[in-house]
């Protein structure tokens, strides 16, 4: 409920009165507006005020018992007063004690009541007893001050001793240090211009290995791309060619032509060229086998040809090993490669050693165990003809073979065989088998070979 009279908020703001009246100020509670009735449209609608006549006009009055009057100026009054001023405070008079009592006097001679030398004695020897102690005290402080400042003069002398063996055992540790950290740069900047000279030695070494054979592979490139061409071949290519195809399009269309014009007249065309579409593609067909055929044979000769060459390379491995310059490998990967050959040449040998005398043996423990079993199946035929005949079956003798002896000295008969012999053709296959060279490398190696000094003069 909002009523008009109660303030909200500051009560000294200037508050703004409408200039029309606000209807629904006054408006009871539970009343609705016309607005509200035609937003509801489900409610009834009550009954307004009618509209005023003409002259006269609807106004807002208050139907409280107690009128106020509402404005919005705050109603202000000055006032002032003013009081006396201050007296002075009168002076307090001086208090003066009634008098009482009687008054009396006496009489008093010099010395009756007090003897200066012997009331002064007493305090005399207070007085002085006291200044000798404080005296002693402070002889003895005194004393105790300078035994207390010589002890600390020997412990600052003490303590500076000990200070400067301190510094000048840190300046000592100080020079020690300094001296590391610059050996330590040093050796640091020895090894740092190592690796920058290593690092322009393997630069250069690369260059002169990257660039000995640029100048004739720049030259097949640029052959391979087209750059050198005869001039008749691309003559043919360019004008011929384009030509020829244009004259064989041309009379294509000419025969499709005139077969559709044979096809429209003659109905019975159509067997003949389906005949000849079968035709057409049988030679398509045939065209296409002989192309890869003769792709078969190209890969044939190419995988012959590098056979050959690997061949003439594993032929030449003595050489291309030891006395080709520059070398393709250095004298530690060929060693340890060799040795590697060496080592599986002894290890096949032993295990084919191995494994005839395993055969070896497995055959005479074979064959004797074959002739204890025919023994033994002698003596039981002899006892069961015995048996058969009502005789005593002979006592068997069991023949006395030792199996596992005899089989050790047929394995030890066997003779060992000798490792195959590693040569340099074996050395070379391993080398390109693991990658450490490559066959072009070889093929370029022989090639500089060849031409010496001329492969660096043509490459200048």
């Amino acid at each position: 409920m909002f009523d008009r009279r109660v303030v909200r908020g500051n009560t000294y703001a200037a508050r703004i009165l409408p200039a029309e009246p606000v209807l629904h100020l006054t408006s009871k509670p539970g009343g609705t507006s016309a607005a509200a009735a035609r937003r509801a449209p489900g409610r009834p609608r009550t009954i307004s005020t009618p509209e005023p006549v003409e002259g006269r006009r609807h106004m807002d009055v208050q139907t409280d018992v107690y009128l106020e009057e509402l404005t919005d100026v705050v109603p202000e009054a000055d006032t002032t007063t003013q009081t006396d001023a201050f007296l002075d405070r009168p002076p307090t008079p001086q208090f003066v004690p009634t008098k009482s009592g009687t008054d009396a006097a006496t009489q008093v001679e010099q010395g009756e009541l007090f003897d200066f030398d012997a009331e002064v004695e007493p305090l005399l020897e207070v007085l002085v007893g006291k200044v000798l102690e404080q005296a002693l005290m402070e002889v003895l402080e005194e004393e105790e001050i300078a035994a207390l400042q010589q002890h600390q003069a020997h412990f600052e002398a003490i303590r500076s001793a000990e200070l400067v063996a301190a510094q000048r055992l840190e300046a000592a540790e100080r020079r020690k240090m300094e001296e590391k950290e610059r050996r330590l740069k040093q050796e640091r900047e020895r090894k740092e211009r190592e690796r920058v000279v290593r690092a322009k030695v393997a630069a250069s070494t690369f260059a002169r290995g990257y660039l000995n054979g640029i100048v004739k592979s720049v030259f097949q490139q640029l052959q391979d791309s087209g750059y050198f061409y005869d001039p008749v071949e691309r003559e043919v290519e360019a004008e011929f060619l384009p030509w020829l195809t244009q004259q064989a399009v041309a009379h294509v269309e000419r025969g499709l032509l005139a077969r559709s014009v044979v096809a429209a007249l003659v109905a019975d065309a159509v067997a003949l060229r389906e005949s000849e579409q079968q035709g057409a593609a049988a030679l398509a067909d045939a065209q296409a086998a002989a192309a890869e055929a003769y792709a078969a044979k190209e890969a044939e000769a190419a995988a012959i040809a590098s056979a050959a060459e690997l061949a003439d390379i594993r032929a030449k491995a003595t050489f291309i090993l030891n006395h080709l310059q520059p070398p393709i490998a250095r004298q530690e990967q060929i060693d340890a490669v060799r040795a590697e050959l060496v080592a599986k040449s002894g290890g096949d040998a032993e295990a084919a050693f191995e494994a005839e005398r395993a055969r070896v043996g497995d055959e005479k423990r074979a064959e004797l165990e074959a002739q204890l079993a025919a023994a033994a199946a002698e003596a039981e035929a002899a006892a069961a003809a015995a048996e058969a005949n009502g005789e005593e079956p002979p006592a068997s003798e069991e023949p006395q073979i030792d199996v596992e002896a005899q089989a050790e000295a047929a394995m030890a008969a066997v003779q060992h065989p000798t490792a195959a012999e590693v040569t340099d053709g074996d050395v070379l296959s391993a080398l390109l088998e693991q990658g450490v060279v490559t066959k072009e490398a070889i093929v370029h190696g022989l090639a500089v070979h060849m031409l010496g000094d001329e492969a660096y003069i043509q490459q200048e």
